[in-house]
């Protein structure tokens, strides 16, 4: 199966899922379970076949293989969280989510430069950080190692994934603690401020390509918005939080190959629907 098909086949997936009116728990055990399997089929299409060069290697685990890996990461730090989560008590409840909160900013402190290199949008180590190499060191610490596998697994893949996964999960976290402090208080919240219906699950720099294609074609506002504003807003609908959408941008501009390439996807992939449509 090819990569492509196989990474359509997970977010088709993963959409249906949050369709299926499961309680968080269930959502997140089932959610596992469908990166788990990807994360399956991404291996042997890597063992079986190899990368042409290293360009396609590097895209592979810097673009590609975080796609499912950062769901496993979410999921499975929500499924943690929803078992340990106090069952009673308000203040014991906000108590255990300002804990969590202070171990995600934990780990993001401690991988500063990493975080640094991938906000600017630098490539220079690239070939280090997203190729296998032998005797490679994991950054990640004990408590965070979701998966490791030499053979499908550079040094910084899965921190790059985990990033993504944890700055989700914060969001999941800061909704929480809304949503627990309404019902203590006894406010009654407007629907854009509940768990969203749906979520964003392209990479950041898709919804910053979105962004800027909307503005540039007068789609909203007659193009007359701020594009920091709008992705904010955009993000608070479906669920993430982009944090620098002009560095972002500036990373979009200096690539090497297609630049608007989620935008690219999107055209490819309703074209596709329309060819089957047709057939």
């Amino acid at each position: 199966m090819e990569v492509s098909t196989i990474i359509s086949e997970f977010d088709e997936a993963l959409g249906n899922l949050r369709q299926e009116g499961l309680s968080v728990l269930e959502r997140a055990n089932k959610g596992i379970g469908l990166c788990r399997k990807t994360l399956g089929l991404l291996r042997n299409e890597v063992v079986a076949k190899g990368f042409p060069n290293e360009i396609s290697e590097i895209h592979f685990f810097k673009e590609i293989k975080p796609i499912p890996m950062q769901h496993l990461v979410y999921y499975t730090e929500v499924h943690k969280c929803e078992l340990k989560l106090p069952r009673l008590g308000l203040k014991s409840q906000l108590k255990f989510l300002q804990i969590e909160r202070k171990r995600l900013n934990a780990f993001f402190g401690s991988h500063l430069e990493f975080h640094r290199y991938l906000l600017e949008g630098r490539t220079g180590r690239d070939t280090h950080y997203f190729t296998r190499e032998k005797g490679m060191v994991h950054p990640i610490r004990e408590g965070y190692s979701y998966r490791y596998d030499n053979e499908f697994e550079t040094s910084h893949d899965m921190l790059l994934a985990t990033f993504k996964g944890l700055e989700r999960y914060g969001n999941y976290l800061k909704e929480m603690e809304h949503r627990l402090t309404a019902l203590g208080t006894g406010v009654t919240r407007t629907p854009m401020d509940g768990a969203p219906a749906f979520l964003f699950t392209l990479p950041d720099t898709a919804a910053v390509e979105l962004a800027y294609a909307l503005r540039e074609a007068r789609a909203i506002n007659h193009g007359d918005f701020e594009i920091k504003a709008f992705v904010e807003y955009f993000g608070k609908v479906f669920g993430f939080e982009v944090k620098e959408p002009y560095m972002l941008l500036h990373q979009i501009a200096n690539r090497k190959k297609e630049r608007a390439k989620y935008l690219r996807r999107l055209l490819d992939a309703f074209l596709g629907f329309l060819d089957g449509r047709d057939a």
